[in-house]
């Protein structure tokens, strides 16, 4: 049985890739991201390069992956299917 405990804590949404810029931190590669929604907001986040898809780049669909309201993770956005 669930608890809900998850309900409001982890969520995803999609978003569009504003900016994507690289950087090091002793060595491990990282990424700032800025990110722009449909509903008009931004968020930039900073995630290990293993937290992106490889190839990040402006323009690019995603899937914000959020805990606690807090960016931890993007992957590309699967396709829409094509009309039938």
């Amino acid at each position: 049985m669930s608890t809900g405990y998850a309900h409001g804590v982890l969520g995803e949404r999609t978003a569009v890739v504003a900016e994507v810029r690289p950087y090091e931190v002793h060595g491990s590669p990282h990424v700032t991201v800025a990110l722009a929604f449909a509903d008009g907001t931004f968020a930039q986040a900073q995630l290990g390069a293993e937290s992106v898809p490889d190839g990040l780049q402006p323009g690019d669909a995603v899937v914000v992956r959020m805990a606690m309201s807090v960016v931890v993770a993007l992957e590309r956005r699967p396709p829409s299917p094509p009309d039938a």
